[in-house]
C-alpha cells in the first residue's frame, strides 16, 4: 500500500516581508545597526532588559499593522484543501500565517505575542503591543520577563517537532520552503537531501545554501510564486 502523500510548508522572514515585516537579516535588516548580542541574545538580554523589550514592542506594533499577504493566504488554502496532511513550520515569530486561516501552526523561534518569566516559568499571552514592566501574572518580578521568542544561544523546544518531521520524510511527501536563506536553519540539509520532493521559493539566491540540492526552484515574490505551485501539489497529493 502505498503511503498517504504529506506536504510540509516551511517558511523564513521571506514570506511576511510583502506584509511589510522587514527581515532580520540583509541590507534592509533589522540587525542593521543592533547589535544580535543587545536584544536577541541569551546570555545577554537581562543586562540589556529595556533596550530588548524597547525592540520586541516595536515588532508588536508592526506587526499590528501587518496584513497576511496572498503568499499566507495560499498557504492556508493548501491547508484547506488538505487538512490532515499538512505540517506548517515557521521561523517567523508573527501570526501572519494564522491571520490569513492557517491552523497548528509550529514557531519554531516562539510567538511575539507571548511573554514568559524565567523565574517562575509562567507563560502569557500580551494584552496590548507594549510590554509595561507591570511584572509576571504569577510571581510578580519585573526583570525576570522574557519575550517568547526563542534567543541566540538558547534552546529551541519546537525544533523537537522540526527533528521528527525530518526523520519521518519519504518519497510521497512533498516540501514546500519560502523566503529563507538558511542562515539559522539549513532548508537544503534538512529537506532538499531527504527523500522528500523539495521546492524552495526565494526571492533570489541564497549562497548559504545548495540550491541545486532541491528537486524545483522558484525565484521571486512568494506572493507571485506559490499560486503557481498548485499543478505540482495537486498532481502529488491527490494521488492514489
Amino acid at each position: 500500500m502505498v503511503p498517504t502523500p504529506r506536504l510540509i510548508v516551511f517558511s523564513g522572514a521571506g514570506l511576511s516581508a510583502e506584509s511589510g515585516l522587514a527581515t532580520f537579516r540583509g541590507a534592509t535588516g533589522l540587525w542593521e545597526g543592533i547589535s544580535i548580542r543587545t536584544v536577541c541574545h541569551i546570555d545577554t538580554w537581562e543586562d540589556n532588559f529595556d533596550a530588548v523589550h524597547d525592540f520586541y514592542d516595536a515588532r508588536r506594533e508592526a506587526g499590528a499593522k501587518a496584513e497576511p499577504n496572498p503568499a499566507h493566504r495560499t498557504i492556508a488554502a493548501w491547508q484547506k484543501a488538505w487538512p490532515d496532511r499538512i505540517h506548517i513550520l515557521t521561523q517567523n515569530i508573527d501570526r501572519l500565517l494564522e491571520g490569513a486561516g492557517c491552523e497548528q501552526v509550529v514557531h519554531l523561534h516562539g510567538d511575539i505575542r507571548i511573554l514568559w518569566c524565567v523565574q517562575c516559568r509562567h507563560e502569557w499571552e500580551i494584552a496590548g503591543n507594549r510590554y509595561e514592566r507591570a511584572g509576571c501574572p504569577a510571581c510578580g518580578k519585573i526583570r525576570t520577563v522574557k519575550p517568547g521568542v526563542v534567543f541566540f544561544g538558547e534552546n529551541a523546544p519546537r525544533y523537537d517537532d522540526l527533528w521528527q518531521i525530518v526523520a519521518s520524510l519519504r518519497k510521497e511527501d512533498t516540501v514546500v520552503v519560502i523566503g529563507t536563506s538558511g542562515t539559522v536553519l539549513p532548508a537544503d540539509q534538512l529537506f532538499a537531501r531527504s527523500k522528500a520532493y523539495s521546492i524552495l521559493v526565494n526571492l533570489e539566491p541564497a549562497q548559504q545554501m545548495d540550491e541545486g540540492a532541491f528537486s524545483e526552484r522558484r525565484y521571486g515574490p512568494a506572493t507571485q510564486e506559490l499560486p503557481t505551485l498548485w499543478p505540482t501539489l495537486r498532481s502529488r497529493m491527490d494521488r492514489e
